[in-house]
C-alpha cells in the first residue's frame, strides 16, 4: 500500500506534509455554521467528524484543497482570516494550550517553533519556521515554511491567529506591517482590517514587522504546573508523530537545506538517518519510490514553484535546485514537462 492509499491513519506512517485532524474539523466545524455542506467537506480529507478522529493527520494538499471548497460553498474569499478570528487556538490544539501557559509572547512563540508540527508538519528552509531578525526597518519575524502546495489561505490564518490571539492580553502592539507572497483575490481588505496593519501583496517572503514590545509582553493564563503537563504531553505527541513518519519524508527534511549545494547521495543521508545505504533502499523501496525518484520529485516540485512565483531567474533556480548549471536544469525539466522552463513559465503565471 502506498502513501497515496493510505492518507489517513492513527498510528504507523503519516503523510510528509499534514495537518492535524482537530484542524481540519474546527474549520469543517464553521464553514457548516456559515451555510457550507459538512458531508462535502469531510470527503476531501477522508474524515467522518469522530471526537476520536482530532489527533489523526490529514495530507496538508488534501486539508488546501477542502479549505477552498469551504470558501467556494461559503462564498468567502476571506474564510481563512475568518475562521482564524473566530476560534481559539488552544481549542484546537495542545500547542495552543502551551501558547497560553508560555510566561511571554516571546517564550510562546519558541513553544510554537518547537511545537508547531504537532499541528502543522510541513517542509522549512532552516532549523525554525519563525525566526525573529532585526532589519534597518524593525524587527521582522519570517514564515520560513515552504510554500508547496501553495496555499496562502495558511499563511493567513497563520498570521491573523498571531495578531488576533495576542489582543486578549492587553494593549501591547504585535505588527505595524505584513508582507505575503501571494495576491490578493478578494480577501486582502479583510486581511489588513484582520490584522490591523497594511499588506504588502505579492512581497518576497511572507513576514510581519513586529513591536520590540510585545516580546516580554506576559501571558500565564495556566500555572506553570500545567505548562508543565503541556509539554509532557506535547512531547509525547511529537515523539510519536516523529516516530509514524514516512522514510521518504525524512529523506525530503534532510535533502531539503542541503538541496542547492548539489552534492546530496544516499549514503549521506542514510548516515543521518541512521541507516545503511541498503537499509534506506529497503526502506524506501517499501513505500513505493527510489532515492533518485525522490530527489527527482522534490526538485521538480520546487522549479515549478520557483517558475510560478517568477521571481526568480533560471541560473538562480538551476542553483537553488543543486544543478551543476542551467543546461543541466532545463535537460532534467524538459524531460518532465515536455518543454522547457523558459517557454513553461510564462503559460504558468502564480496569480
Amino acid at each position: 500500500m502506498t502513501l497515496a492509499d493510505n492518507p489517513l491513519t492513527s498510528s504507523g506512517t503519516v503523510p510528509r506534509q499534514s495537518v492535524v485532524a482537530s484542524m481540519a474539523l474546527g474549520l469543517i466545524d464553521f464553514a457548516a455554521d456559515r451555510g457550507a455542506d459538512r458531508t462535502a467537506l469531510l470527503k476531501p480529507v477522508g474524515l467522518d467528524g469522530r471526537t476520536e478522529e482530532i489527533n489523526r493527520r490529514v495530507p496538508l494538499d488534501r486539508y488546501a484543497a477542502m479549505f477552498r471548497l469551504a470558501a467556494r460553498q461559503c462564498d468567502d474569499p476571506a474564510l481563512a482570516v475568518h475562521f482564524a478570528e473566530a476560534t481559539n487556538f488552544a481549542d484546537l490544539s495542545i500547542v495552543g494550550l502551551l501558547g497560553y501557559a508560555s510566561e511571554t509572547m516571546r517564550d510562546a512563540l519558541d513553544q510554537l517553533n518547537r511545537f508547531g508540527r504537532l499541528v502543522t508538519d510541513i517542509a522549512v528552509t532552516g532549523p525554525a519556521r519563525f525566526v525573529l531578525t532585526r532589519e534597518a526597518d524593525g524587527l521582522w519575524l519570517t514564515d520560513h515554511r515552504i510554500d508547496d502546495p501553495l496555499f496562502p489561505e495558511l499563511t493567513e490564518s497563520t498570521f491573523v491567529r498571531m495578531v488576533v490571539g495576542t489582543r486578549q492580553f492587553g494593549d501591547t502592539p504585535y505588527a505595524s506591517l505584513a508582507e505575503v507572497t501571494h495576491q490578493d483575490h478578494g480577501q486582502g481588505a479583510e486581511l489588513a482590517r484582520a490584522l490591523g496593519v497594511p499588506v504588502r501583496f505579492g512581497a518576497a517572503r511572507n513576514a510581519m514587522r513586529v513591536s520590540e514590545a510585545w516580546q516580554t509582553h506576559r501571558i500565564a493564563l495556566y500555572p506553570r504546573y500545567a505548562f508543565a503537563l503541556f509539554c509532557a504531553h506535547a512531547d509525547t505527541l511529537l515523539a510519536e508523530l516523529d516516530a509514524a513518519r514516512s522514510v521518504a519524508g525524512q529523506v525530503e527534511r534532510a535533502v531539503l537545506p542541503v538541496l542547492h549545494t548539489g552534492t546530496v547521495t544516499a549514503e549521506g543521508v542514510a548516515r543521518q538517518l541512521g541507516l545503511s545505504g541498503q537499509g534506506l533502499y529497503r526502506a524506501l523501496r517499501a513505500e513505493g519510490t527510489t532515492f533518485e525518484d525522490l530527489l527527482a520529485d522534490l526538485r521538480h516540485r520546487f522549479a515549478r514553484g520557483y517558475l510560478e512565483q517568477g521571481r526568480a531567474s533560471l541560473n538562480e533556480i538551476a542553483y537553488l535546485l543543486g544543478y551543476s548549471d542551467v543546461s543541466a536544469f532545463s535537460r532534467a525539466f524538459k524531460r518532465r514537462e515536455g518543454v522547457a522552463p523558459g517557454p513553461w513559465r510564462p503559460a504558468h503565471p502564480n496569480n
